[in-house]
C-alpha cells in the first residue's frame, strides 16, 4: 500500500516537472528570438534588429537606389506622388501629408542597405512635409488628423533608426528640425478639441488606435517626451480591447486581413520602441491572437484569402490616388515575420516570405 502511494507521488512528481519545464520553454521562447545564424544564443530583439535582418532587408528593401527617384516617385522639391507634387507645382489643390510618409521608408532601406544617396532623398521628401506644417502643428490637408498620425509615425521611428546608425553625425541638425515639427504635430493630435474629432472619426478602425499610438509613442521617444508616451498608452489600450474573441482586430464592424496587420506592424514597432514590461504582456497576447486569426486566412503557398474582408481585395474601398485597396501582402508578411524571428518560428518566417513573394507576382 505505502509503495503504491509512493509511486502514485513519483508520478505526480514528474508530470509537475514535465509542465513545469514545458511552461518555461515557452517563456524563454516568447523572450528570446532564436539566431537562425547562430543556434542557441539570443540576439537583439529592437526595431533596428528587425530592420536589418537578412530577410527583412531582402523582401522590403531590395533595391534602395530605385526607391524615391525624382520623377517617378517624388519631385525634386520632395513632394511625393503626383497629389502632393501637383500641390506642390500649384500651391492650390488636394494633397495628404500622410504621403509623405513614404520617404522614412527610404531612409531605413538606406541606414540597413548602407546606401547613403538613398536616405538624402528620405530625407528630402520628409523635410518637404515639414515645410507644409502650420504655426499651430497641424498640416491643412483632408482628414488631418488620421494623415497627421501616418507622418509622425514614419517620421519619429526613421529618425529614431537614424539615431542609431553612424550617419547620425551626418544628419543630427535636420533631425532635431523634424523632431520640432513632430512635437509640435502631436501636441496638436493631442489637443482636446481635435482629439475629439479625430478618434472620434477613427472610431470603427482598430488599426487606427496602433496608428496613433505608434505615432504619439515614437514621438515621446524621440523627444523624450514623457508626456507623449503616457498619452499614447490609451490608444494601445483600446486597441486591445477592441479584438474580436476570433482574433481579428475589427474594421467597420468585421474583419480585414490587410488592416489587421497594419495594425500588427504599428504594435509591433510599439513593442519595440516604446512599451514598458506590462504593455509588452499584454500586446504580446494581442498579437499571439492576432497571429493565429492571420494564419487561417493564409495557405500554405502564401495565398491570402480575403474573402469577407470589409474594406480591401474587392474594390470596397480606394486610395487616396483613385485605385482600389488591394490586399496588403506587403504588411501582412510583415507582421508575419516580426513573430516568426520574436518566436525562433522557422516554418512561420518561410512562410511570410513566401505570402509576400506571390502577393508580388499576383499585383503584376
Amino acid at each position: 500500500m505505502k509503495q503504491g502511494y509512493l509511486s502514485t507521488i513519483s508520478k505526480f512528481l514528474l508530470v509537475a516537472l514535465v509542465y513545469y519545464l514545458n511552461v518555461n520553454t515557452t517563456i524563454a521562447q516568447t523572450n528570446q528570438v532564436s539566431d537562425s545564424h547562430s543556434k542557441g544564443k539570443s540576439i537583439d530583439r529592437s526595431d533596428i534588429a528587425f530592420e536589418s535582418y537578412p530577410l527583412t532587408k531582402k523582401l522590403f528593401y531590395p533595391r534602395p537606389h530605385r526607391m524615391a527617384v525624382v520623377g517617378k516617385d517624388m519631385n525634386a522639391n520632395g513632394a511625393w506622388g503626383k497629389l502632393n507634387s501637383d500641390y506642390d507645382s500649384a500651391k492650390t489643390g488636394l494633397w495628404y501629408i500622410e504621403l509623405q510618409r513614404y520617404g522614412a521608408d527610404v531612409v531605413v532601406a538606406g541606414i540597413v542597405k548602407d546606401d547613403s544617396d538613398a536616405i538624402e532623398r528620405g530625407m528630402i521628401a520628409l523635410e518637404w512635409g515639414m515645410k507644409q506644417q502650420q504655426p499651430d502643428g497641424s498640416f491643412h490637408c483632408p482628414d488631418d488628423f488620421h494623415s497627421t498620425s501616418f507622418y509622425i509615425e514614419g517620421v519619429a521611428n526613421s529618425c529614431l533608426l537614424l539615431k542609431q546608425s553612424k550617419y547620425y553625425g551626418k544628419y543630427e541638425v535636420r533631425i532635431n528640425a523634424l523632431k520640432n515639427c513632430i512635437a509640435k504635430a502631436a501636441n496638436w493630435m493631442l489637443r482636446p478639441d481635435v482629439l475629439e474629432r479625430g478618434t472620434k472619426r477613427n472610431n470603427p478602425y482598430t488599426h487606427r488606435r496602433y496608428l496613433v499610438a505608434a505615432a504619439i509613442g515614437q514621438a515621446g521617444v524621440l523627444c523624450g517626451n514623457d508626456y507623449f508616451i503616457k498619452q499614447s498608452d490609451r490608444f494601445i489600450k483600446e486597441g486591445i480591447s477592441l479584438q474580436d474573441t476570433a482574433g481579428f482586430n475589427p474594421e467597420k464592424k468585421g474583419y480585414d486581413c490587410s488592416y489587421h496587420a497594419v495594425g500588427l506592424l504599428l504594435a509591433h514597432r510599439y513593442i519595440d520602441i516604446v512599451a514598458d514590461e506590462s504593455q509588452k504582456k499584454e500586446l504580446l497576447t494581442m498579437y499571439a491572437k492576432g497571429i493565429k486569426w492571420l494564419l487561417t486566412r493564409i495557405d500554405t503557398a502564401g495565398n491570402i484569402n480575403g474573402e469577407g474582408n470589409t474594406r480591401t481585395g474587392f474594390g470596397q474601398e480606394k486610395s487616396r490616388d483613385g485605385k482600389p485597396k488591394s490586399l496588403n501582402a506587403g504588411c501582412i508578411s510583415n507582421a508575419l515575420l516580426w513573430w516568426a524571428l520574436y518566436t525562433g518560428d522557422k516554418q512561420l518566417e518561410a512562410l511570410a516570405e513566401k505570402v509576400f513573394v506571390t502577393g508580388r507576382m499576383k499585383a503584376k
